[in-house]
């Protein structure tokens, strides 16, 4: 059985862009992720689940990081950081800049990676 850890809407504010404006102050960033794992059937405590204030916390501490050009640069962070978690077994995140295109509600970038996935693409990234 596998169950998911939903964390949708998680905001910062941070530096992240690569137009001259987005260097001189700071933007939201939204972050939307799903993570699959698989957790025994009714969990007796926290340590048998997917805390989401983890991920929330991971995310909010992006306010305190250098400026960062590229949102797939988040994205993967994100993907990362859940699949340090040996239990989890696919990732779906979003990251969105909802203030940088007037024509847009929010731009951004997802993914949906499975940890098959995830290690091929690092193994092969590593290589190169």
């Amino acid at each position: 059985m596998s169950l998911r850890m939903i964390a949708r809407g998680i905001a910062v504010e941070m530096y992240v862009g690569i137009h001259d404006f987005e260097y001189q102050m700071p933007q939201t960033v939204i972050v939307n992720v799903e993570a699959e794992a698989m957790l025994p059937y009714r969990p007796r405590d926290i340590g048998e689940c997917l805390d989401y204030t983890h991920m929330c916390d991971f995310v909010h501490a992006w306010k305190d990081r250098p400026h960062t050009e590229l949102v797939e640069t988040l994205l993967f962070d994100v993907v990362e950081f859940c699949f340090a978690d040996a239990r989890v077994t696919r990732v779906d995140v979003e990251i969105l800049k909802p203030a940088v295109i007037a024509q847009a509600d929010a731009v951004g970038v997802g993914l949906r990676v499975t940890r098959a996935e995830y290690q091929q693409l690092h193994a092969s990234r590593s290589t190169t």
